[in-house]
C-alpha cells in the first residue's frame, strides 16, 4: 500500500456509476486506499453535463468538497471534461488541482503515479468491476456512445459513436457480480438498445444468455429508446423468469411537432402503439418515463398535447426536466425560447400528474404476493424496497439484510405515493 488516501464523487447516470467503480477498483488494484473526502489527499469528481444544472452541480460539489478539505488534491474528469474550452473554463478554478480529460479517466491510477512518483508499471488497468460496496444494485454498462442525433442532447458529442462490449465479457461479468453478492444487476449503456455482439446479435441474444445463467440474480434494464424495442425484446421480458418487467422509455413530448424539433424517432402514434404493444403482452409492466418541458417553439397548445397525452398511456412513474440549452446542439440555436417561470409552471403540473399515475400503478399490488429488492433505511427500523415492476415499497420493522430479494404480501399506499408493508406480511 502506498497510503496515498482517494475518494470519489460522481454525478449522473448509471454508466458513471459504473465507470466510477471501475476507477475505484483500478486504484485500488495499485495501491491508493478510499477514505471519505472530507480527508482524502485526492478528490476525484466523474461529471456530469446532460443539462446546465449539472454542471452548475459539479461546481458546487467543487467547492463545497475545497471548502471542507482544503488541503485536497481535487480532479474533475467526466463528460464536463470533453471540449477543450469547458477542460479550460474547469480549470481555471482556484480549487481545482487539476482536469482530466474523460478520455482518459480510466488512466487515473498512472496519472496519480506521476504525481506522487510512485512506480509499479507491472501493473495493468482493467476496465470491469467485480463488486459495487456502495449500491444495492450492480451496475454492467453493455455500451457506450450513441448515433442517434436528438437536437436537444450533448451526451451523444461527448461520448461519441456507439461501440458495443462483447457479450462474453458481460456475461462474465455478470456472474462474478451474482457471485459477489448481488441480487439485482442493472444493464446499461448510453443508447442500450443499440448493443450488438460481434456475430450481429441484439439485446434480446444477450439476455437469453443471461437468462441461462445458474447464478440468483434478477437483471433490469436502465433506459431504452422507443425505437429499439421491437416485439423480441418484449417477447423476451414476458418470458424471462430473470428479467424484471420494467421499461424506462424516454416520451420527451406529446406534441408531434415537438418531436419533429427534438428529432426524435417516433411520432406520438408509434409511442402509443409500443406502449399498448407492451401492455397487451405484460399487462402490469412497470413503463416509468421521462418528459422534457419548456422546449424552444413549445406553445401551451404543445405543453396541452403533452399533458393529454400523458394522461393517455399512464405511465407508472414519470421524470420531469426542465428543457436547457446545451452548448453544440442544434435546439440551442433555436428560437421560440421558453420563459424559465413557463417551464417552472408546466414541470410542476406534469409533477403533479405524475405523482398521481403513480399511485394509480401502485394500487394494483395492494394485498399482493410480491419479490422486492430490500434496499438502505428510510427513517429509524423502515427499509425501501423495490419490485420487479419498479413498485417502491416500505417495509416497518424489517431486520433483514440490505440486498436480500424477498417475498411480501403488501398492504395500503401512502402518500409518498409507495406501498407499504411490515414484517407480520413477510412471507
Amino acid at each position: 500500500m502506498n497510503e496515498v488516501t482517494f475518494a470519489i464523487r460522481m454525478l449522473g447516470c448509471k454508466v458513471n456509476q459504473y465507470e466510477s467503480q471501475v476507477i475505484r477498483e483500478n486504484l485500488e488494484m495499485f495501491g491508493y486506499c478510499e477514505t471519505d473526502e472530507k480527508n482524502a489527499e485526492v478528490v476525484i469528481i466523474n461529471s456530469c453535463t446532460v443539462t446546465e444544472k449539472a454542471d452548475i452541480k459539479t461546481r458546487k460539489m467543487i467547492r463545497k468538497i475545497k471548502r471542507e478539505n482544503p488541503a485536497a488534491k481535487i480532479l474533475v474528469t467526466g463528460c464536463c471534461a470533453v471540449y477543450q474550452e469547458d477542460i479550460d473554463s474547469l480549470g481555471s478554478m482556484p480549487e481545482v488541482y487539476k482536469v482530466v480529460p474523460n478520455k482518459r479517466k480510466m488512466e487515473m491510477p498512472l496519472l496519480l503515479n506521476s504525481l506522487y512518483e510512485i512506480r509499479n508499471d507491472d501493473r495493468a488497468i482493467q476496465e470491469r468491476v467485480s463488486g459495487f460496496r456502495a449500491h444495492t444494485r450492480a451496475f454492467v454498462k453493455i455500451q457506450d456512445g450513441c448515433d442517434q442525433d436528438c437536437s436537444y442532447c450533448k451526451v451523444r458529442l461527448v461520448r461519441g459513436p456507439s461501440r458495443s462490449r462483447d457479450m462474453r465479457e458481460i456475461l462474465d461479468e455478470i456472474i462474478r457480480l451474482a457471485r459477489s453478492g448481488h441480487k439485482e444487476i442493472v444493464l446499461t449503456g448510453i443508447c442500450l438498445g443499440s448493443w450488438r455482439g460481434k456475430d450481429g446479435g441484439k439485446l434480446p441474444d444477450l439476455l437469453k444468455q443471461a437468462d441461462k445463467l445458474r447464478e440468483e440474480f434478477r437483471i433490469r434494464l436502465s433506459s431504452m429508446e422507443p425505437n429499439h424495442i421491437d416485439s423480441d425484446l418484449i417477447d423476451t421480458l414476458k418470458s424471462s423468469s430473470r428479467l424484471c418487467r420494467h421499461l424506462h422509455i424516454p416520451l420527451q413530448s406529446g406534441s408531434d411537432r415537438i418531436l419533429a424539433l427534438m428529432k426524435r424517432r417516433y411520432s406520438t402514434a408509434q409511442f402509443r402503439g409500443l406502449i399498448n404493444n407492451v401492455r397487451s403482452q405484460i399487462p402490469l409492466a412497470g413503463i416509468t418515463m421521462d418528459v422534457i418541458v419548456g422546449f424552444p417553439g413549445e406553445t401551451d397548445q404543445d405543453f396541452g398535447l403533452t399533458v393529454g397525452f400523458i394522461r393517455e398511456i399512464m405511465p407508472s412513474r414519470l421524470h420531469v426536466f426542465r428543457y436547457s440549452d446545451r452548448k453544440g446542439t442544434l435546439s440551442a440555436e433555436m428560437e421560440g425560447k421558453v420563459v424559465p417561470g413557463i417551464a417552472a409552471k408546466r414541470a410542476e403540473k406534469l409533477i403533479r400528474i405524475g405523482r398521481d399515475l403513480q399511485a394509480e400503478f401502485c394500487r394494483n399490488f395492494i394485498d399482493k404476493d410480491v419479490e422486492v429488492l430490500v434496499e438502505g433505511s428510510s427513517k429509524g427500523p423502515t427499509r425501501t424496497a423495490y419490485t420487479s415492476e419498479y413498485v417502491k415499497v416500505k417495509l416497518s420493522g424489517f431486520s433483514g439484510r440490505e440486498g436480500d430479494l424477498i417475498r411480501i404480501m403488501t398492504g395500503r399506499i401512502d402518500e409518498d405515493p409507495c406501498l407499504v408493508a411490515d414484517r407480520d406480511n413477510l412471507i
